[in-house]
């Protein structure tokens, strides 16, 4: 049966990182903040710091929920509502634990990447902002942005396969 302590710790020391990383950024952001810019890094959003605080806690909420609660919702929900793949194969009474396991680690560590990129988007949005006038680091961005993308590919295709066939 799949483990999910490694990635539970992961996912809960990111949340301590983005409330560090909000209490260092607080004091010295100012008030209105760049927070959407074009292609080229220039500003063509903005938001209050404490509507940007908002948002940077809403993003910690959805990894939370998707790390924690869809694995809850999918053990408590009828066999019948699941969209798997040879569901009574994989939710029948002898699998049904070791299923639900893999659901909760493979949810765990997408957790992990979907929060691991939100904060890193973040710091460069905080960064942006400490100089006048604000520009954010597509350098930095469009790598972050590949390397999610890639991770989060990675964990699709290893569900798939995991429940492509029964046995």
């Amino acid at each position: 049966m799949p483990n999910s302590r490694l990635p539970n710790s992961i996912f809960f020391t990111l949340v301590a990182l983005g409330a560090a990383q909000l209490c260092f950024y607080a004091p010295r952001i100012p008030e209105i903040l760049g927070s959407h810019f074009s292609r080229g890094g220039f500003v063509n959003g903005w938001q209050t710091r404490t509507a940007f605080f908002g948002t940077e806690l809403g993003m910690i909420v959805l990894a939370t929920a998707v790390s924690f609660g869809v694995p809850r919702i999918i053990a408590a929900a009828p066999v019948a509502l699941l969209n798997l793949p040879h569901k009574e194969y994989w939710m029948a009474p002898e699998r049904r634990e070791d299923t639900l396991a893999y659901i909760r680690v493979w949810s765990a560590w997408f957790g992990c990447g979907l929060l691991a990129f939100s904060l890193f988007a973040v710091e460069l949005v905080f960064r942006a902002n400490l100089h006048t006038p604000p520009r954010f680091s597509n350098a930095a961005f469009v790598p972050a942005l590949l390397a999610f993308v890639a991770f989060a590919t990675m964990l699709v295709l290893r569900l798939i396969l995991h429940f492509k066939n029964s046995g």
